[in-house]
């Protein structure tokens, strides 16, 4: 349901560091998202985009279940999302953020959110 994806690259010098955190796939929109303490996101799943997240700063919880049929099917996968770690969120996981601490970071997805025909849907 979820992959971590580990840094393909890094280096470190006198000036400091760089760390390679992906280098695959085809990113369409690029999203900077901050998040209160306490607060909850997403709780939704998509038919067709793949997100990966990268965490700037806090610390999260996600919990992922998967739907088939437009149902929620299955356990539920929960992982916990410090600075730095990256993750991938394939099409039809639901998948809702809680915010342990004050959190920010950057959404890609593979294909732009048309605000007419959103790529997102809810499981009541």
């Amino acid at each position: 349901m979820l992959l971590k994806l580990d840094n393909y690259y890094s280096f470190t010098d006198d000036r400091g560091s760089l760390k390679g955190l992906i280098n695959t796939g085809k990113w369409e929109e690029v999203n900077l998202v901050t998040s209160m303490k306490d607060s909850t996101r997403g709780n939704h799943y998509h038919k067709e985009t793949i997100e990966v997240f990268i965490i700037i700063k806090g610390k999260i919880e996600v919990s992922l279940q998967k739907v088939e049929n437009s149902r929620l099917s299955g356990s539920v996968e929960k992982h916990i999302f410090r600075k730095g770690d990256v993750f991938l969120i394939n099409p039809f996981v639901n998948h809702t953020f809680f915010c342990i601490e004050e959190s920010e970071w950057l959404n890609m997805l593979s294909k732009t959110i048309n605000i007419e025909n959103k790529d997102i849907f809810r499981v009541s």
